[in-house]
């Protein structure tokens, strides 16, 4: 007689976490093998009943953050920003919190914060849990350089949430750098892996060895599918902030009761 695998969780207990996807497609499929991933190395998941409960809008109409962002168009902004608004109030009531697979799309945070506010279900920002991270890892000699898109560097997120949360003033791309990082950036939007790659590792020496960067955060969702297709190759006294990984190993911590909303908030 076969035995079946138990749970090793009440799966009763769980939260369910509502994902804002589409920005882009690629890197949210990307969040969601990590997702699937995480739970296995945190909770040694052994059956279906064992992983993340989420709800996904994968919505790939969303108007261009960058282009909004950078056309200083108040029309176009609120465009954009409404059009995320309506995403999150899709999740209500289904859902315990509600997070965003896109840094740049943290321009609009109070437009996704608006769709829920009918409700307590709360946005973390990817944002703000990156900049804890970068902080809780750094010393004081750290030289820390945000990557990211254009319009997610000319907004200051991580600029701001950085100095607000323990006055660390990050090394940001000059204007041919970030012209790099979006090239970068529309090739795996393209699914040219191949090319974005090309293009990627210079800058990762540049930052190491002419910039003295010893951290880099990941500021965008596409750069981490640049640097697996990296396959290691990049400087080794370099170590990687990945936004899409601290967004994931907190969604899976929070969903399997692993921390509280309440410590993640804090």
């Amino acid at each position: 007689m076969s035995s079946f695998p138990q749970n090793t969780t009440d799966p009763t207990n769980d939260l369910t976490v509502g994902i804002v996807g589409g920005m882009g497609p690629q890197a949210t499929v990307s969040f969601l093998q990590l997702i699937i991933s995480l739970t296995h190395e945190l909770t040694s998941a052994r059956t279906d009943q064992d992983h993340v409960k989420y709800i996904l809008v994968n919505d790939p109409t969303i108007p261009n953050r960058q282009e909004a962002i950078l056309s200083g168009d108040e029309g176009e902004i609120v465009k954009a920003g409404e059009h995320m608004e309506r995403v999150c109030s899709r999740f209500l009531p289904s859902v315990d919190f509600v997070i965003c697979v896109c840094n740049t799309a943290h321009h609009f945070q109070s437009y996704m914060e608006r769709g829920l506010s009918t409700s307590s279900i709360p946005f973390l920002s990817l944002v703000t849990l990156t900049s804890k991270r970068v902080l809780s890892l750094s010393t004081p000699s750290s030289k820390v350089a945000v990557l990211g898109a254009t319009g997610c560097m000319k907004s200051g997120l991580y600029q701001r949430e950085m100095e607000r949360l323990g006055g660390r003033k990050p090394y940001v791309c000059g204007e041919r750098e970030q012209k790099v990082c979006m090239d970068a950036i529309y090739h795996v939007k393209a699914g040219e892996i191949d090319e974005a790659c090309e293009v990627f590792s210079p800058l990762l020496h540049f930052l190491v060895h002419t910039e003295g960067c010893d951290m880099v955060v990941l500021g965008c969702t596409e750069f981490p599918v640049i640097v697996e297709a990296l396959n290691g190759s990049v400087p080794d006294d370099l170590t990687f902030i990945d936004s899409t990984i601290v967004l994931a190993e907190v969604t899976v911590k929070l969903c399997k009761g692993l921390v509280t909303l309440k410590q993640v908030m804090e």
